[in-house]
């Protein structure tokens, strides 16, 4: 990535600070700051504790760990736009006020990204509304988690947005497109793939219309592109196969944080008698620039990283010299020049050497077995054994979401009957239990399943529309089309790849990498239509003929989570062409996730 435009990214958490910044010095009395245990990982990201110590904060408590009475200093509590959150905080709120006589200004809520109408009932139902209980909006700008990775940190937002249709979070993709034209100026070319997505790209021209506009005539970027999650559920739901994708699969990462403490009280079986896994205990950022190990083996095909690290280990080694081999001033010179680096780097050494082991005694078992099944429902073999094998793991592994990961991706592909689909489902409820019978409707919601045929007639163009084309048509011609899954996987080099299909064993290629591919490569614009306009509503702007790219750079924007194996195949593809990919989403996601969205109860 050009380094100006690195730096300008990286910039971004400065503009956030200036912004809270302004929320905090609204009081200049002294403040006890309470956190949501899901917005402190970001708030490390932002600013840190010794920068919010410099603004007059007192203390810092975690909402969950609030004492039973609290000083006199003014309160501001950060929680994410969550009814439910914002709940407990009216009503811990509450148990701290005087009610003959409460007190003014004392309580600031300050809600990420956006106050909803609701919260402002709530308090006007017990009277607590201004200037008893102040609710502020704060939307920060993307956060910069490592290069060419920008973030919302925004959780549930596809449970929010795809499973509920709730799109009332959907104008944060738009304010943040605004903001970033501030830095980054605003791109002159644009494609827009999906029905949200189409709606952020008419709220952000909303934006630009009836807000400031940027001063900036050029943008650092060629082009944007937006583009839905549910346009590309496979790439979601295939096991990848790089590093960083396998540690999100495993430690599951918070905001670029990779942190497990064991804890004494850990169970050695699972209810199914299968010994549990013990994690190795790490701590580390997924950062490539203060982690020059991760930086090496970040993107690699799992199989060559544990070697590539004993090549390190080695290197390390030798590079260090014995204070018997050196003259004093030789040893001096090599304390305060090399030797803390050395230090450092066998630290993370020994780090990415653990989480490695896990990642192996955790998936080891089936990692080979999955990727070979998951290549042949991309190549459209083998169904009966496919189908057999997702009711193996359903009867032995004990993990709903890599069942149902395995499910969702049959479903979207070879096509499951509907006794093939009850069957599952109805083991899937004897192995998990029974209270989730909404899941069918979930997976229908979510379009990984198509409703029942038993549809009235009014209702049935309601329901054709609602569901995207990638799912309802032939997966397997839309994939070979857009040329994402290669005739012989077996010859992709992994090592040494030269193509994007890599990141999941030679399988697959995401659609955002073919994409911008496309767009990189100049593919003439009709052409580009025709291979997408089956997928979903699809918006081409191209203000002044900017295409093809005037600049060989791409901002991609997708709207539900993006995975590192996206990112990675990205890398690639910026490394083959010569271009710069920067890639942004509400946060980083892994199957799982998508799948722990869909079972989670309606109304949570």
């Amino acid at each position: 990535m050009d380094s100006k435009v690195q730096k300008k990214l990286i910039s971004l958490s400065e503009i956030t600070k200036a912004q809270l910044s302004k929320i905090l010095n609204s009081c200049s009395t002294p403040k006890d700051l309470i956190f949501d245990r899901n917005i402190i990982k970001p708030f490390e990201r932002i600013c840190g504790v010794r920068w919010l110590k410099e603004h007059r904060i007192d203390k810092i408590y975690k909402l969950s760990a609030l004492p039973a009475t609290i000083s006199n200093n003014t309160q501001f509590y950060f929680i994410y736009t969550d009814y439910r959150s914002f709940q407990d905080v009216v009503n811990k709120i509450r148990s701290y006020l005087n009610v003959e006589n409460p007190d003014h200004n004392k309580f600031h809520v300050v809600i990420i990204p956006r106050v909803l109408t609701s919260f402002e009932y709530t308090l006007e139902e017990f009277g607590l509304y201004e200037p008893v209980i102040k609710l502020i909006p704060f939307q920060w700008f993307p956060i910069y988690l490592d290069k060419s990775i920008l973030s919302l940190e925004i959780p549930k937002l596809f449970r929010e947005v795809y499973l509920k249709k709730d799109l009332s979070l959907l104008p944060i993709f738009a304010k943040s497109l605004w903001h970033l034209s501030f830095v980054i100026g605003k791109p002159k070319f644009t494609l827009v793939l999906g029905q949200n997505s189409n709606a952020v790209l008419s709220q952000t021209e909303m934006y630009f219309t009836e807000l400031p506009k940027t001063d900036k005539h050029e943008s650092d970027f060629g082009g944007l592109v937006i583009i839905d999650r549910n346009i590309d559920y496979p790439s979601c739901l295939l096991t990848p196969a790089t590093y960083a994708a396998l540690i999100n699969e495993v430690y599951k990462v918070n905001c670029g944080f990779c942190e497990y403490k064991p804890h004494d009280d850990e169970a050695k079986y699972d209810n199914k008698y299968n010994p549990r896994v013990a994690k190795q205990p790490v701590s580390f950022m997924l950062d490539s620039e203060r982690d020059s190990v991760y930086n090496d083996i970040k993107d690699r095909y799992f199989t060559d990283v544990t070697s590539r690290l004993s090549i390190l280990t080695k290197n390390l080694k030798s590079e260090n010299p014995t204070s018997r081999e050196m003259a004093l001033d030789e040893i001096k010179k090599y304390v305060a020049t090399q030797l803390q680096a050395a230090t450092s780097k066998k630290k993370f050494i020994a780090t990415h050497l653990a989480a490695a082991e896990t990642i192996i005694n955790t998936l080891g078992h089936r990692f080979e077995r999955q990727i070979d099944t998951e290549r042949s429902i991309l190549l459209n073999k083998n169904k009966g054994e496919n189908y057999a094998f997702l009711e193996q793991i359903l009867t032995t592994e004990n993990d709903k979401y890599i069942c149902l990961r395995l499910f969702c991706l049959l479903a979207i592909t070879q096509k499951l009957t509907d006794n093939e689909i009850w069957n599952f489902l109805n083991r899937f409820y004897a192995e998990y239990g029974y209270n989730y019978g909404f899941l069918r409707s979930h997976l229908i919601k979510c379009n990984f399943l198509t409703p029942d045929k038993e549809i009235s007639v009014t209702n049935l163009q309601n329901i054709v529309t609602k569901i995207p084309k990638f799912t309802t048509s032939n997966f397997y011609a839309t994939a070979n089309k857009l040329k994402q899954i290669p005739n012989n996987p077996e010859k992709i080099n992994l090592k040494s790849p030269t193509c994007c299909s890599y990141v999941y064993g030679g399988s697959y290629i995401p659609i955002v990498t073919q994409i911008a591919a496309m767009l990189l490569n100049a593919i003439p614009l009709a052409e580009i239509k025709a291979k997408l306009e089956s997928l979903g509503p699809l918006t081409i702007k191209n203000e002044r003929e900017s295409y093809p790219l005037q600049q060989k750079s791409l901002l991609i924007y997708v709207v539900g989570g993006l995975t590192y194996a996206e990112v990675a195949a990205c890398n690639l593809l910026e490394a083959l062409t010569g271009s710069k990919i920067v890639l942004l989403s509400d946060r980083i996601v892994t199957g799982n996730d998508i799948m722990e969205g869909l079972l989670q109860a309606p109304g949570r």
